[in-house]
């Protein structure tokens, strides 16, 4: 069954979900939103869309369009996805789904209302290297410790600091480390463990902008982990998962391909992801099979899950999405 869509955003996360869905035969790109004409024109050429939409409305509701992949700014996601899944669309949104609990449930009653599929664009929880970890862990238990890090210097950070402020460093459109970098640390606290008993933290601003980079521990009773997470600073350090058998190392929190296990008797397995597709690709298989009837309430619980974490994190740390 072939299948039209669009994408809203031009970035080179953008770029990347495209490139995953020309790996497909059974998706079409057909257009692309942006609130400017020229530079929606230059990126569908780019793409080899036809269409092109400067009206949000004229592309919820156009009929030829099966789904829409979302990659505007944070604080854009729940206006444009409530509006598109009114529009008898089906919605990816790229993570973090909203920038809060209260924007999700809005997005997840119209998608109930209006017999659409709603999923976020979290690349770890789909990827095959989760799945290995979920596997590993019986074999380590009990889990006692976990280390989740991400620390990335921004792109963008330079250009800050020579005072040209892009998207990436503008808190009032729901950026900000913990909402960009940290959600893939909170994603596997919420995706492995659930809902945590206490979060205790602390971040660091930049002048007249976002939360930079912060750090948080969460306890789940007798279980302790420790997220770090910066735009303003690199770390090869990679995320462990420590039990009273053993460890499981992960290579990155943002795009795992490769998790040891290393038991306390000596034994050690490494599992890597082959080569092959692009990240990317597993997320978008997944959303495909729940339009064809697989239930994505498994993925929004575990978003619902994560975006509780950032709520409570952000009240903690006094992150409000405006300038400081």
């Amino acid at each position: 069954m072939m299948r039209s869509f669009a994408v809203i955003g031009r970035n080179f996360v953008v770029d990347s979900f495209l490139e995953a869905a020309a790996a497909r035969d059974d998706l079409r790109l057909l257009g692309v939103y942006s609130r400017r004409e020229d530079t929606g024109r230059a990126f569908a050429d780019k793409h080899g869309a036809s269409r092109v939409y400067t009206d949000l409305s004229a592309l919820a509701d156009d009929p030829d369009i099966d789904f829409v992949y979302v990659a505007s700014p944070n604080l854009c996601h729940a206006r444009q996805t409530v509006r598109l899944l009114e529009g008898g669309k089906h919605v990816l949104v790229e993570k973090p789904a909203a920038t809060g609990c209260a924007d999700l449930q809005r997005m997840c009653d119209a998608a109930k209302r209006n017999g659409r599929v709603l999923m976020e664009a979290m690349m770890p929880v789909h990827m095959p290297a989760f799945r290995t970890v979920c596997g590993f862990l019986p074999r380590i238990a009990p889990v006692r410790m976990a280390d989740f890090s991400y620390c990335q210097y921004s792109s963008r950070y330079d250009k800050f600091k020579a005072g040209v402020v892009e998207n990436a460093f503008d808190p009032t459109l729901g950026n900000g480390a913990l909402m960009d970098i940290g959600v893939y640390c909170v994603l596997w606290l919420a995706a492995l463990f659930g809902e945590p008993d206490e979060i205790c933290g602390a971040c660091t601003f930049l002048p007249q902008s976002i939360d930079a980079a912060g750090a948080f521990t969460a306890r789940y009773g007798e279980l302790l982990c420790r997220v770090a997470y910066s735009k303003i600073s690199d770390s090869a350090q990679p995320c462990e998962i420590q039990g009273e058998g053993g460890c499981i190392r992960i290579d990155r929190a943002s795009r795992p391909r490769e998790v040891t296990l290393m038991l306390r008797d000596g034994t050690r397995e490494t599992v890597r992801t082959p080569d092959g597709p692009v990240d990317m690709a597993y997320e978008l298989s997944d959303f495909l099979a729940c339009l064809d009837g697989a239930s994505p309430e498994p993925y929004l619980e575990v978003t619902r899950c994560a975006l509780s974490i950032l709520d409570r994190t952000r009240e903690i740390m006094d992150i409000t999405f405006q300038k400081k």
